[in-house]
């Protein structure tokens, strides 16, 4: 339960979702704490994320518990996820490298597909030339449950850089994308069966070039008891990007797969205590091109102790990773919970994280003999810790305070002869998050605030990107089943990017809404940057001005 973690947790529900009558991930993410994103651009174009100010690879990202990182940047490309295909999103905040591994050190995001087999259809029209088409279908009886999804999205878009871009050409650039999504699950004698597969085809344009993409997530898995107490879980896993971009003089052409296997059980050892361990198996393949291929395989090794007693709940666990190219590294966390009165609950943690280094910074032979990889690096390692203070009341809402604090060493830069890949950054990061949240009578209101500090430790410069401050309220009043009112506010701090450029700061205000005229149909309105605020997300690119988009909905 959300209310018992000892981590530092948000989640974003398939209501959540509804409500929002988002049109991208991106506007759901953006308002949670912690979460710093940038797109450079409009719809499809590069979408970095930066959680507790790690950097974009610093994100442990799993779709339907699948590792989908590309083995080639070692991020994940947020810009091609579509929003019809998630049920719910998971966000913790912290290392958990002692239970997942490699690339954790910011955090881990679970996105989950789309599982209802109820019938659906959602067509949107809107700002910018925009054309969406969306469904679903299924089929459920006592022992089966299966759900077919799919959706396009066409955008016109609008110019991704301003005159500051090194590239700018005033054209529109566009959007066109097309997803298929299938999950379902079957009961066994045994136990219980389940599979999913998410295939996206998309082409972005940006300003002197294009990108075709093409992204494909597969898992299967089955889970029983062996006995009363000991519960486990079998999955395997594939994912592969495929990715080729004309910059309209030269072309890159990018292919990459992972092989993944994991067995995990959970084991009850008394009322209130319980061990979890496991082994998974990953192989990694990365291509580009014809300048190189390279694969390499990582087994890791994790168990975890949980114990609740009267007031107090700890937890302890370590996960012994070794790669068949950087060799072995092992993470570990400790974390208690104590109930200081029947509102008040306080939390500590402390732990470790690795970032294996990605196949590119290994092996890609770079530009001429420039920014050349590196076989012999080794990889990112960090520590954190958390302070927790959380309070809660029936009548009141929830309020959060969380402290943290993360030193990472040995980060990646091309700073070696020749720009060559090495070993030899160090960041801090500092910060505090503030949450609250109280829901009664129709009305839901969460305000969040973020306060952070991000530097590089060997020059005392900030990490760019990364506001110092950000801040996020959402309003909503259902009336009842037929309708549903909503504001958004964001708030942004100055930023520092390339060049020893200062961004501005900016606030965002948008508006969502939905109306159920008639029992199975409803009209659904959002309004974004009603202010029409001008500001860049990176310098020298573009972000939307004012925008509509009208939805109408067929829900049985």
């Amino acid at each position: 339960p959300l209310d018992q973690s000892l981590a530092s947790v948000s989640v974003i529900t398939r209501e959540d979702i509804e409500i929002s009558v988002a049109e991208d991930l991106f506007e759901l993410l953006r308002l949670q704490p912690g979460v710093d994103i940038v797109r450079a651009g409009g719809p499809g174009t590069q979408t970095s994320i930066f959680l507790r100010g790690s950097n974009s690879n610093h994100v442990l990202v799993l779709i339907d518990g699948v590792r989908v990182s590309s083995t080639n940047t070692g991020a994940y490309a947020w810009e091609q996820l579509p929003l019809n295909q998630i049920e719910r999103v998971e966000i913790v905040r912290g290392p958990r490298g002692s239970l997942y591994g490699s690339d954790s050190i910011g955090g881990v995001i679970h996105v989950f597909t789309r599982s209802s087999p109820e019938p659906y259809a959602r067509i949107t029209g809107g700002s910018f030339g925009t054309a969406e088409a969306e469904g679903g279908l299924g089929y459920e009886s006592e022992h089966t449950r299966l759900s077919v999804n799919a959706g396009y999205r066409k955008v016109a878009g609008f110019s991704a850089q301003n005159p500051n871009g090194f590239s700018f050409h005033p054209d529109d650039d566009g959007f066109d994308a097309v997803n298929l999504g299938v999950k379902g699950a079957t009961d066994a004698k045994l136990g219980r069966w389940e599979y999913s597969l998410l295939a996206i085809d998309s082409e972005s344009e940006f300003d002197q070039g294009r990108s075709d993409a093409r992204q494909l997530v597969a898992s299967a898995g089955f889970s029983g008891h062996l006995t009363p107490a000991w519960e486990y879980q079998l999955q395997g896993g594939y994912v592969r990007d495929q990715l080729f971009t004309d910059f309209g003089f030269f072309t890159a052409d990018d292919d990459s797969r992972r092989y993944q296997l994991s067995w995990q059980n959970q084991v009850a050892t008394s009322l209130q205590g319980q061990v979890g361990f496991g082994l998974d198996y990953y192989r990694e393949n990365g291509e580009s091109a014809d300048a190189w291929e390279q694969d390499r395989d990582n087994v890791g090794l994790f168990a975890i102790y949980d114990h609740r007693f009267e007031r107090m709940h700890l937890q302890a666990g370590g996960r012994l990773d070794d790669n068949s190219r950087f060799g072995s590294e092992f993470t570990g966390q400790l974390a208690a919970g104590y109930d200081l009165a029947e509102a008040w609950r306080l939390t500590a943690s402390y732990g470790s994280a690795f970032r294996g280094p990605n196949l590119s910074e290994q092996f890609s032979p770079g530009f001429g003999g420039l920014f050349a990889g590196n076989p012999e690096l080794e990889p990112e390692s960090s520590t954190s810790g958390e302070l927790g203070l959380r309070w809660q009341h029936p009548g009141y809402g929830r309020f959060t305070t969380t402290l943290y604090r993360t030193d990472v060493d040995d980060l990646i830069a091309f700073n070696g002869e020749f720009f060559q890949a090495i070993n030899i950054d160090r960041a801090r990061l500092e910060g505090v998050e503030l949450e609250y949240t109280l829901e009664r009578a129709g009305w839901l209101f969460e305000a969040n605030a973020t306060l952070q500090d991000t530097q590089d430790r060997d020059t005392g410069d900030d990490l760019l990107r990364r506001p110092e401050e950000k801040a996020a309220i959402r309003l909503d009043r259902q009336f009842g089943d037929a309708a549903w009112l909503g504001f958004e506010w964001f708030y942004s701090g100055e930023r520092s990017d390339f060049g020893g450029v200062t961004l501005d700061s900016y606030q965002l205000l948008n508006l969502r809404a939905g109306w159920a005229f008639l029992p199975a149909w409803r009209l659904e309105l959002r309004g974004e940057n009603l202010a029409d605020e001008y500001y860049e997300p990176a310098y020298g690119f573009d972000a939307a001005g004012r925008s509509w988009f009208l939805s109408l909905a067929w829900i049985p």
